[in-house]
């Protein structure tokens, strides 16, 4: 809360309390004195030290990632990485496209949410144009496990010898599937209410 001067030299003609969110570019000194000085109608400039360490981390990518790479195809193969670890890359990589992390990168939107008549902390915007930072590592994991049912049912479940052993699996990692799946559409009806679908979870 801002509670401007109502008497003096930088008396406001209107000294009401008012209220300041913090948001993520509000959250550096350059935006904490932006939004200052529009609440306050004074100029205030925010005098910021040079980060030397921004500069040394930098040039420390720049050196690590060529000679890493270098390394990297001099010294190790595709084969010895293996398939499956750059399978699991692969999926992990749009998994995070999928749910959202490139809108988060651009937007900087709050990490979560609080309720205004409870207070309550409110972890998915229910609208299409906006979201938290957390619903992306939510919709995320929801996906990986999505993904997870379908690798060991397709390529692990086969392998089990013994069939009731093997059905058990199978029950347990299909009903895991199809609740982590229910879930998901119930993310998709909250941030879409005219959302068509649904199964065990509304």
């Amino acid at each position: 809360m801002i509670f401007p001067a109502g008497k003096g030299a930088h008396a406001l003609a209107n000294p009401s309390p008012r209220e300041m969110a913090i948001r993520a570019e509000s959250a550096t000194a350059a935006g904490m004195a932006s939004k200052l000085s529009g609440l306050l109608g004074v100029t205030i400039t925010a005098d910021v030290p040079v980060d030397y360490f921004k500069y040394v981390k930098y040039l420390a990518t720049a050196i690590a990632v060529p000679g890493g790479a270098y390394l990297l195809f001099r010294y190790v193969s595709l084969a010895m990485v293996g398939r499956n670890v750059l399978a699991i890359a692969s999926i992990m990589f749009v998994l995070l496209m999928t749910s959202g992390y490139m809108w988060n990168r651009i937007n900087s939107p709050p990490y979560m949410g609080q309720s205004q008549q409870s207070g309550d902390v409110v972890l998915f915007v229910p609208t299409q144009n906006q979201q938290y930072g957390v619903e992306t590592q939510i919709v995320a994991g929801t996906y990986a496990i999505c993904a997870l049912c379908i690798v060991v049912l397709v390529k692990h479940v086969p392998k089990i010898q013994s069939a009731d052993q093997r059905t058990s699996v199978t029950l347990l990692f299909v009903f895991l599937l199809l609740f982590t799946f229910s879930y998901l559409n119930s993310v998709f009806r909250l941030k879409m209410p005219g959302y068509p679908f649904k199964m065990l979870l509304e």
